[in-house]
């Protein structure tokens, strides 16, 4: 073929540097994903606290001073 041991090791060599480099914008990706994720999961577990606050303020009754606000309020 015509090629020395040396191009084949150069040819080789690149193909490694490719293929590493390759993996290192897998893994940037994947730790961007990641992070987004983790991000995501924050915002959706302070909604659900605060959703499951809602939940049981609503299941004890509306407080005491909103009674009173409305009451005053009321027609008559």
């Amino acid at each position: 073929m015509g090629t020395t041991g040396t191009q084949l090791k150069t040819w080789r060599l690149e193909i490694e540097a490719f293929g590493s480099m390759e993996a290192k914008h897998r893994q940037k990706a994947d730790a961007a994903e990641l992070e987004r994720l983790r991000k995501e999961n924050k915002r959706l577990a302070e909604k659900n606290e605060i959703l499951q606050m809602g939940e049981q303020a609503n299941a004890t009754g509306p407080s005491a001073p909103a009674n009173d606000f409305f009451a005053s309020r009321a027609v008559k």
